[in-house]
């Protein structure tokens, strides 16, 4: 009877937990991120990261303080991508979501906003740079198949990429620097990823393993060599050497689909973090393929949804160690030194 009575009350303390959780969140953590998208801004020559998701706000914090700094409450759209650009020596934000409009804000002027680009039919799933003839522009997609690249200087649609029905949806774009080149990868709800070259606008490679939708893709370099990395509904998350057209790794990063990931600098290690549903984020090598260690890997963030990672970003110091940043289910960003978090001697690179 003792242990039955001990087994009850414990039981019912996970419970009661759980609804306080559940209740303080106002819903959110059961049916939508309350963030979905991170990434570094430089405002005032400090450096901070812009997060934002369904509430139709930006946020901009100090990850050292650990603390907002602004708030922007402008935008009429549930953000799913943001993205810093340079335009001139000066850094504007811009963000995209359900409503297809990519908005460009002047973050050294209160986020202004200083441009609306449109042309996008239904939600836009992600935003990058891409440098095309030694100047940098924004590129865009989402739920309508385009591909498209804006000019952010005078907001000019520079060139369309159609990637075809059969590729479905695009959730994921990113810059990959080969010794050719720029090229822009972009990740598709078929499990494809597409390589282009973004001044003519045609296709360059195709890479096919994923079997579902790739919701993520992350360049990782360490100076010498440069992997693409993918990931999305399968969980796997697969190192491409670009030069080689050929696969170099796959891992299985956790208990269900990779939805971020993004560059770790551990001291002299070129690190991956990949976050999706939790517990936890994984940490690996992606020039070895070994697991390097998690990040919080604790009940409080499983239970403040804290375990189910949408967005993740790494924020460079002007001084102290790189910081990655991370935003899911709960409401707020944590931010990770990841050296200090793994707590492990670099293992012997080989390569791949």
């Amino acid at each position: 009877m003792l242990i039955a009575g001990i087994v009850a009350g414990i039981a019912l303390l996970v419970v009661l937990i759980v609804v306080w959780v559940v209740r303080r969140s106002d819903g959110r953590y059961r049916f939508r991120p309350s963030f979905e998208a991170a990434c570094e801004v430089t405002v005032g020559g400090r450096t901070l990261v812009a997060y934002s998701g369904h509430r139709k706000v930006i946020r901009l914090a100090d990850p050292v303080a650990r603390e907002d700094t602004a708030v922007l409450t402008d935008s009429p759209t549930w953000i799913r991508a943001l993205c810093e650009i340079h335009v001139d020596g000066r850094p504007l934000l811009a963000s995209g979501g359900r409503d297809g409009v990519v908005r460009l804000w002047d973050l050294e002027k209160r986020g202004e906003l200083v441009a609306s680009l449109t042309g996008h039919r239904g939600w836009v799933f992600a935003l990058c740079t891409v440098r095309v003839s030694g100047r940098d522009l924004l590129a865009s997609a989402g739920r309508d198949g385009a591909i498209r690249i804006w000019d952010p200087r005078d907001g000019r649609l520079v060139r369309t990429i159609d990637a075809g029905s059969r590729r479905g949806w695009t959730f994921a774009l990113c810059q990959v620097r080969t010794g050719g080149g720029t090229l822009l990868a972009s990740g598709h709800g078929n499990g494809t990823v597409t390589l282009w070259h973004a001044e003519s606008g045609q296709a360059a490679l195709e890479l096919t393993a994923h079997n579902r939708a790739v919701w993520t893709l992350c360049e990782v370099s360490d100076g010498d060599r440069a992997l693409l990395a993918s990931s999305g509904w399968d969980g796997v998350v697969r190192l491409w050497d670009v030069e080689a057209q050929q696969e170099a790794w796959a891992f299985t990063a956790g208990v269900g689909p990779v939805y971020a990931l993004c560059q770790a600098e551990a001291g002299d290690r070129t690190l991956l973090v990949a976050g999706g549903d939790g517990p936890g984020t994984a940490v690996w090598d992606p020039f070895t393929g070994e697991r390097a260690g998690d990040l919080g890997m604790d009940l409080a963030g499983l239970l403040s949804g804290h375990g189910w990672v949408r967005a993740a970003c790494q924020v460079r110091q002007a001084q102290g160690p790189p910081l990655i940043i991370t935003a899911g289910y709960d409401d707020g960003v944590r931010v990770w030194d990841v050296a200090k978090e793994i707590g492990a001697p670099p293992p012997e690179r080989r390569a791949p």
